[in-house]
């Protein structure tokens, strides 16, 4: 009866054991599997991300350099110092900042550089407007293309308005003309208002 008894207590103690090291073995294995890695980034790294490319383009606009951009567009086409075989500046940073002279357009580039290219990650940057035929329909420039963005990508969005008066912001600038003289001919976008107002422009940063 003492042996039956104390055979029961073991292989109760063995079982207990038992639970207890897989409940460890089941933590430990959720633990190392939390994606972190550059295939699937965890949540709050994501929402910490998002919070970085909106702080990015909030520090270049609170400059102006955000407003340059969207105007920094020469009236024969294409942006200012961009590589003309590519559309846009391709992978170079915004306003190519090896080629340019304008410092405004360098804190751009040099701003995307430090908040993201220096930690290993990448970006596109695109600026959409609206149409003149249809305010409700957009058209996209891209701006800085450095290929297709991963499921972890965040995206960041600020609007620029633009108005009749303004000029753009590049060498050729049409003779300093207005946007609103130049229209679609010298410009990317077309006065899509009747008012004071050329055109409402977004400009998208999409980081991974």
């Amino acid at each position: 009866m003492v042996d039956d008894r104390g055979q029961a207590y073991t292989l109760e103690g063995f079982v207990g054991a038992l639970v207890v090291l897989t409940a460890l073995l089941f933590v430990f294995q959720s633990i190392v599997l939390t994606p972190t890695t550059a295939g699937t980034v965890d949540q709050d790294v994501k929402a910490q991300l998002r919070v970085q490319a909106n702080d990015a383009l909030r520090t270049v606009d609170s400059d102006g350099t955000l407003k340059n951009l969207t105007r920094y567009w020469n009236a024969s086409g294409g942006f200012a110092y961009a590589n003309e075989s590519e559309v846009g500046y391709g992978s170079e940073p915004p306003c190519a900042p090896v080629r340019s002279p304008d410092e405004v357009c360098d804190s751009l580039g040099e701003t995307l550089h430090d908040a993201f290219t220096v930690r290993g990650y990448t970006y596109n940057l695109y600026v959409s407007y609206q149409l003149a035929g249809d305010p409700t329909e957009v058209a996209t420039e891209r701006v800085v293309y450095r290929g297709v963005p991963s499921d972890n990508a965040v995206t960041a969005t600020h609007t620029v308005v633009l108005y009749d008066d303004q000029r753009l912001t590049a060498p050729d600038d049409g003779g300093n003309a207005t946007l609103e003289s130049l229209g679609s001919n010298g410009f990317y976008a077309s006065d899509a208002d009747e008012g004071v107002v050329y055109n409402v422009v977004e400009v998208r940063l999409v980081v991974w």
